[in-house]
């Protein structure tokens, strides 16, 4: 008899030392972040690859096969904008086709039209003037497209931009509109030129 109440007393405190030792731990652990913003899988870190390098077949294939077309590496760049900022067109349209948002931005608010108005490429910009965004768009400077078109000196792609409804008199943060940019240096590019990495070579 007192075998058996020293054996349950004994099972009790055992008990009671793991509550306490999981309630311990699981009060130190990190807090689980509420949704994903990065690349998780090799699949993701393929796809940004593949987008910043225009190789269409196989982003194609990696949102066919269920990879997330709204993957983002750490500085918020989505596939869209790394196709739309190297300028490949095909690239660009295939990812709207699988549904990538256009209105999206990076960790600074520029979204894939304003990198593609920063770089003058034409027919990336008439791709994305169609979806179903604001034209005079704002990064968190108060920066717009035109702004960077304008201010890079990319004239047709200004062109298109005003004939969308951009308006040249719109100010960002700092007070300056569209034409007082032309005028001024060039501020920091909207996507920082890629970095090579072992998964960007093994896309290629």
């Amino acid at each position: 008899m007192v075998r058996k109440l020293l054996l349950g007393s004994l099972g009790l405190v055992l008990l009671v030392c793991t509550v306490l030792t999981a309630a311990w731990m699981s009060l130190r652990a990190p807090a689980t972040p509420t949704g994903r913003l990065l690349a998780t899988s090799d699949a993701e870190r393929y796809l940004l690859a593949a987008a910043r390098e225009g190789e269409t077949d196989i982003v194609e294939g990696l949102v066919k096969a269920g990879t997330p077309v709204e993957a983002r590496d750490s500085r918020g760049f989505s596939p869209l904008i790394l196709a739309a900022y190297h300028g490949h067109t095909r690239t660009v349209q295939a990812l709207l086709a699988a549904g990538a948002d256009a209105c999206a931005g990076d960790s600074r608010g520029n979204t894939a039209l304003m990198g593609a108005a920063f770089k003058g490429y034409a027919d990336v910009v008439k791709l994305l003037s169609a979806q179903p965004c604001a034209v005079d768009q704002t990064n968190r400077l108060g920066q717009t497209a035109l702004m960077f078109a304008v201010l890079f000196g990319r004239t047709e792609v200004a062109d298109q931009l005003r004939h969308q409804g951009a308006s040249p008199a719109l100010r960002d943060a700092s007070g300056r509109s569209a034409n007082d940019w032309a005028q001024t240096q060039a501020p920091a590019a909207p996507v920082s030129p890629a970095v090579t990495t072992d998964s960007t070579a093994q896309v290629r």
